[in-house]
C-alpha cells in the first residue's frame, strides 16, 4: 500500500501538469506561443524580463519545468519502492517518457514556428500524459478494487466514451488551427443556420455536432456508473464530477460566442475540455481496474512478442535519417509514417525471429521464458501478429512517404528472418556479422522516406550501424556464452573463446571512430556531431579495452559495462545527429 506522502505526491503531480496543460491553452488563445522565439532559453535568457506575450510563454515554461521535476520525482519513488505494486511502475514510467517527449515536441513546435500539425500533437500527447497521471492518481486514492469477471455494458460505454472524447479534443484543436474557433457568432445554431455554406463555419458547426453526440454518450456513461455504486465506491464521485465539467462545458461552449469570444470564455474552454477528459479517464479507470491484472499479462505477452526496446532503438536510427536527409525537422506526415511503419515492421520481424527461434529460446536461460517458449501464447498468434504487422508498415510507408522507404522496411524482415534466423544464425560464427545488415536498414528507410532515393550520408549510417552490431552483440555474446553453447548456436565466444571475441570487439569499437567522423568530412553533419562522434566512440574503444585487459574472472563483468554502453554509444550518436541537424554550429 503506498504511503500517503506518495500519494500526496502523485496528485500534486498531477495538479501541476494540469496547471502546465491550462496555461498551454492560455498560450494558445492568446497568441502568444512565439513569445519566446528560441529554446530551451527565451530571447536568449533564463529570465526574460520583456512584453506579455514573452511573460506569459515564458511563465509555461516555469510550469513545465516544475511538473517534470514532480514527473520525475515520482517515477523515482515508485522504481525505488513501489515497484512490485501492479501498475504503478508501468504507469510512472510511461509518465517520465511521455513529458520527455512533450518537451521535444514543444521544442519542434517553436523551431518550426507553430505548425499545426505539430501543435496539435503536443496537445494529444499532453493530453495521454494527462491521462496516465489521472490513472495514477485513482490507483493511489482508491485503492480498493471490487472483482468483476467480464466487463459490463457500462464499462463498454465507458471505454467508448474515452476514445469520443480523445477524439473530440484532437478535434477543437483542429477547429483553432485552422482559425475556426470565432468563424460562428451565434449559439447553438450558427449565423447562417444549421448547415452553413461558408467552410469555416463548416468546420465550427461539425465540431459543436460532434460535441453534442460525444455529449451524449459522455451523459450516458456517467448515469450508468452512477447506478452502480456497489461496483467501487469511486463511482459516484467520479460519476458526478463528470456530469458537472460537461454540463460547465456547455455553458462555456455557449458563453463564447454569446460574449463576442471575450478572453476569460476562450482560456477556460479548453481547460475545461481536459479537466473533463481526466474525470472520463478516472471514471473508466475504476471500472476497467478489476479487469487489468489478466488483460495486462495477455497486453504485455503480445507486445513482448514485438520486443519494444529493440524497436525504439531501431526507430531512432530511422529518425536520425529522417533528419539528416531533411537537415532540420522533417515534415510532420512523414514523420508520423515512419514512426508508425518503423514500429509495425520493427515489430512484426521480431514477432516471426521468436516463432521461428521458440526451440533455441526454450533452451535458453535468458529467453526461456519469453511467451512462444513459455506456451502462454500460441504459435498462430505470433505468425498472423508478425504477417500483419509487415503488411501494415509496406502500407503506411508507401501511403505516408514513398514506394523505396516501404520496399526497404519489408526487406529488412526478409533479410533478418531468412538470412539471419534461419540460415546464419544457426551455422556460422559470422552470423551477427552479415545478419547485422537487418538492424543497419532503419536508417535508409529514414533517408529514403524524406528524399526518395538513398545517397551516401544514408549508406554511412548504414556503414556505422552494421559496424556496431557485432561489437554490441558479442559483448553480450560473452555475458550468456553458456546459453549459447547449450542451444548449440555458433556464437563467436562459443567458437573462438572469450579473449579473441574480446579483441574482435575492440577491432569494431575502433573502427566505428573513422567511420562516424565521415559524415562531418563529407559535411553532412557539423560541429556538434564531431564531438559527440570523437566523445562516444572513444569511451567505447576505452570500454573495449577493459574488456580485453579483464582476467578471466571479471571478463563478464566488463561485458556487461561494455553491452551497455554499445546502447547508450548508439542512441546518443543518433540523438546527435537529429541535433545537429537542427540546430547547425558554423564550422
Amino acid at each position: 500500500m503506498p504511503s500517503r506522502a506518495y500519494a500526496r505526491l502523485v496528485w500534486l503531480t498531477f495538479a501541476a501538469t494540469m496547471l502546465a496543460v491550462i496555461w498551454g491553452g492560455i498560450v494558445r488563445v492568446s497568441g502568444s506561443g512565439l513569445g519566446c522565439p528560441d529554446w530551451p532559453l527565451c530571447h536568449g535568457q533564463f529570465l526574460p524580463s520583456v512584453d506579455l506575450a514573452t511573460r506569459i510563454e515564458w511563465t509555461h515554461r516555469l510550469l513545465v519545468l516544475l511538473a517534470g521535476i514532480l514527473v520525475a520525482a515520482v517515477a523515482l519513488w515508485t522504481l525505488l519502492r513501489y515497484r512490485a505494486v501492479p501498475l504503478l511502475a508501468p504507469l510512472a514510467v510511461a509518465a517520465a517518457i511521455l513529458f520527455a517527449l512533450q518537451a521535444v515536441i514543444g521544442g519542434v513546435v517553436v523551431i518550426l514556428e507553430l505548425p499545426s500539425t505539430w501543435v496539435t500533437a503536443h496537445l494529444a500527447n499532453a493530453e495521454i500524459l494527462l491521462a496516465v497521471l489521472t490513472v495514477l492518481a485513482v490507483l493511489v486514492r482508491w485503492p480498493a478494487v471490487v472483482t468483476r469477471a467480464r466487463p459490463d455494458g457500462a464499462a463498454w460505454l465507458g471505454a467508448s466514451a474515452l476514445v469520443a472524447t480523445f477524439a473530440l479534443l484532437l478535434t477543437g484543436a483542429y477547429v483553432r488551427g485552422a482559425d475556426a474557433a470565432t468563424a460562428c457568432t451565434t449559439w447553438p445554431l450558427c449565423d447562417s443556420g444549421a448547415l452553413p455554406s461558408d467552410i469555416s463555419q463548416v468546420v465550427h458547426m461539425l465540431h459543436r455536432y460532434a460535441a453534442a453526440a460525444v455529449g451524449a454518450l459522455i451523459v450516458i456513461t456517467a448515469l450508468a456508473a452512477w447506478r452502480q455504486p456497489a461496483r467501487h465506491p469511486a463511482l459516484r464521485p467520479l460519476a458526478a464530477l463528470t456530469l458537472a465539467l460537461f454540463a460547465l462545458q456547455v455553458a462555456l461552449g455557449a458563453a463564447n460566442p454569446l460574449t463576442g469570444f471575450s478572453p476569460w470564455a476562450l482560456g477556460a474552454h479548453p481547460a475545461v475540455a481536459s479537466l473533463l477528459w481526466c474525470s472520463v479517464v478516472g471514471l473508466v479507470a475504476v471500472q476497467w481496474r478489476p479487469l487489468v491484472p489478466e488483460g495486462m499479462a495477455v497486453a504485455r505477452d503480445v507486445i513482448a512478442l514485438t520486443k519494444p526496446a529493440i524497436m525504439s532503438l531501431l526507430l531512432l536510427t530511422a529518425f536520425g535519417g529522417m533528419f539528416l536527409a531533411e537537415r532540420g525537422v522533417p515534415p510532420f506526415g512523414v514523420l508520423l509514417s515512419v514512426l508508425i511503419g518503423g514500429a509495425f515492421a520493427s515489430g512484426g520481424a521480431a514477432a516471426l525471429n521468436q516463432y521461428f527461434d521458440r526451440d533455441i529460446d526454450e533452451l535458453m536461460r535468458r529467453t526461456r521464458k519469453r511467451p512462444l517458449p513459455a506456451h502462454r501464447v500460441s504459435t498462430r498468434v505470433a505468425v498472423v501478429l508478425g504477417l500483419t504487422l509487415n503488411v501494415l508498415a509496406f502500407a503506411v510507408l508507401w501511403l505516408g512517404t514513398n514506394l523505396l522507404a516501404a520496399l526497404l522496411a519489408v526487406s529488412g524482415t526478409l533479410f533478418y528472418i531468412f538470412i539471419y534466423t534461419l540460415w546464419l544464425k544457426r551455422t556460422t560464427a559470422q552470423n551477427i556479422v552479415i545478419g547485422g545488415a537487418a538492424g543497419a536498414i532503419p536508417p535508409l528507410v529514414g533517408w529514403a522516406a524524406v528524399t526518395g532515393s538513398l545517397d551516401l550520408p544514408a549508406w554511412l549510417l548504414f556503414a556505422i550501424v552494421f559496424f556496431w552490431t557485432p561489437a554490441h552483440f558479442w559483448a553480450l555474446a560473452l555475458l550468456i556464452r553458456d546459453d549459447y553453447e547449450r542451444a548449440m548456436v555458433p556464437m563467436l565466444p562459443v567458437v573462438r573463446g572469450e579473449r579473441a571475441t574480446a579483441w574482435a570487439i575492440l577491432w569494431y569499437a575502433a573502427s566505428l571512430i573513422p567511420l562516424s567522423l565521415f559524415l562531418f568530412v563529407i559535411r553532412a553533419a557539423g560541429m556538434l556531431y564531431l564531438v559527440a562522434a570523437l566523445a562516444l566512440g572513444g569511451l567505447f574503444v576505452w570500454y573495449a579495452v577493459r574488456l580485453v585487459r579483464a582476467a578471466d574472472a571479471r571478463r563478464r563483468t566488463m561485458a556487461r559495462n561494455a553491452y551497455v554502453f554499445s546502447l547508450l554509444y548508439l542512441a546518443l550518436l543518433f540523438v546527435a545527429i537529429m541535433v545537429d541537424s537542427t540546430v547547425r554550429l558554423p564550422l
